[in-house]
């Protein structure tokens, strides 16, 4: 009688051990299917072919007139999203599968940063690229009057003037902007 009881625990025991490893698996094996699931729930690859996938391209204006442009594609799950994500620029085309956008820049571009020279050609004030002296000429900014120019003035302008921020750059053309050339109005004779 001893014996059968032990058996019966010992069976009961192998019992609750086998359903306990079996419970375990089942709970493992769920979980891998929820990550499954969730991994494949934000995989762009398995949204429907419907959506749209469009070249975005991004162009920035600066203030000296340079224009750089990126290109970026965008896939739409939501036009609210989309329109939201570039409310902040201006859309300049539209076309099949591609929109530009605009973004005006309240700075000087960084190449100007880099390697922009206020300096004098030909009576002009004229930004460089690299001094003066190696006349690499990028932009003609307005014609000067030589008369109004001081020595100082010319010096510093055929030395080069390093546009190294927004500010420098402002400030240059300000102090020239008032040295133009006059133009003589010629009238009717009476």
């Amino acid at each position: 009688m001893k014996y059968l009881i032990t058996l019966n625990i010992v069976l009961m025991l192998g019992i609750f051990i086998y359903n306990v490893q079996v419970e375990d698996r089942t709970n493992d094996m769920n979980q891998e299917r929820a990550i499954e699931v969730s991994k494949s729930e934000t995989n762009f690859e398995d949204y429907p072919d419907d959506l749209a996938t469009i070249e975005v391209i991004i162009q920035k204006q600066y203030l000296d007139g340079r224009m750089d442009s990126e290109s970026i594609e965008e896939t739409i799950t939501a036009m609210e999203d989309f329109w939201y994500k570039y409310e902040n620029y201006q859309l300049i085309d539209q076309k099949v599968g591609q929109m530009v956008f605009r973004d005006y820049i309240d700075d000087i571009s960084p190449y100007l940063k880099e390697v922009g020279y206020f300096g004098l050609a030909d009576e002009q004030l004229v930004i460089f690229e690299g001094e003066p002296q190696y006349e690499q000429n990028i932009q003609i900014v307005f014609e000067l009057d030589p008369d109004q120019l001081t020595e100082d003035e010319r010096k510093r302008l055929n030395e080069g003037i390093k546009i190294d921020s927004k500010k420098t750059y402002q400030e240059v053309i300000d102090v020239f902007r008032h040295q133009l050339p006059s133009k003589q109005v010629h009238g009717e004779s009476d």
